[in-house]
């Protein structure tokens, strides 16, 4: 495991210290994780693969993609952006992020009166 979570911290192109940041935790910690001195307790794993999106059978077993979600690529990008901007900045876009999501809710509450397509046909939005 200690591999895996030196190749998904270098993937999302953080540091040990900003990855550890992120889950509270000194890099020193990440640093004997990824060295394999010490493996991280269950409630460490769970908050990683919360934290980052990661698939927890990948971190634990190597087994599957490391991002569990069909948006996997778009998720890392994101995150990988998002982990290098100001905690500032990372406020301004979580708050645009909760608005977008807002306005689409208001919109599919809306859109539920309209009769609904078939099933073998895709929602373009």
């Amino acid at each position: 495991m200690n591999e895996r979570l030196k190749r998904l911290r270098k993937s999302l192109g953080l540091t040990q210290s900003e990855f550890g940041k992120k889950i509270d935790l000194t890099d020193a910690m990440i640093s004997r994780f990824e060295s394999g001195q010490i493996i991280p307790q269950n409630g460490t794993i769970k908050l990683i693969c919360l934290t980052f999106g990661v698939n927890e059978e990948w971190l634990l077993t190597g087994e599957g993609d490391m991002i569990d979600s069909e948006n996997g690529l778009k998720l890392k990008r994101l995150i990988g952006i998002f982990n290098k901007l100001s905690p500032s900045a990372q406020n301004m876009i979580l708050d645009y992020v909760e608005k977008i999501y807002s306005y689409e809710q208001e919109i599919l509450g809306i859109s539920q009166d309209k009769p609904k397509q078939n099933s073998d046909q895709k929602q373009v939005g």
